[in-house]
């Protein structure tokens, strides 16, 4: 049997609530990449393509195992591309580190700041947890298992996120 099956009778299923319900099937990809790209896209780096970040999650996924053997996939994936995500940043960190140490880069941009880059500015999880819960509609609860932590720490990320954009926001509008 292929990893991920090409007909939907033939995918591996597993019993909940008294009925078989289709574990990583086409279906339940087809429903769950759009919710895993835009989590990417917001997670990434933004010259990132998240689709590389998707990619990359179902490459270790499926490097540890045949994606209908795990038992809550979703989650899985979510927690790869939010850690590939935080790598990223950590590694362009150093990077950046560097330049400023050497001196300004050739091709910054000195001009007023997106709104975009003003997200860039708060970290991967915080980002994640607010992109989560106000842009998806997830509940603290729901974002918390999906980023592999505890309800309070997602309460806490999102606060402290929330924070942090009204003083870059009210920053802007001094200038």
């Amino acid at each position: 049997m292929p990893l991920i099956p090409t007909r939907p009778d033939c995918a591996p299923s597993r019993e909940q609530d008294g009925g078989l319900v289709p574990i990583a099937g086409p279906e339940a990809l087809h429903r769950m990449y759009p919710r895993l790209r835009r989590l990417a896209a917001v997670a990434g780096a933004l010259g990132e393509d998240p689709d590389d970040l998707v990619q990359e999650a179902f490459a270790r996924a499926l490097a540890q195992r045949p994606l209908h053997e795990f038992d809550d996939l979703e989650p899985y994936l979510c927690r790869t591309i939010f850690n590939l995500a935080s790598n990223e940043r950590r590694t362009r960190g150093r990077g950046r580190d560097a330049f400023v140490k050497v001196g300004r880069r050739d091709g910054d941009d000195a001009g007023e700041p997106s709104d975009l880059a003003i997200l860039e500015r708060l970290s991967v999880p915080s980002r994640t947890v607010v992109y989560l819960v106000d842009v998806e509609g997830f509940t603290f609860a729901e974002a918390a298992h999906l980023m592999g932590c505890s309800e309070l720490a997602a309460r806490s990320r999102a606060s402290r996120a929330r924070r942090q954009l009204r003083k870059l926001l009210e920053g802007m509008d001094d200038v």
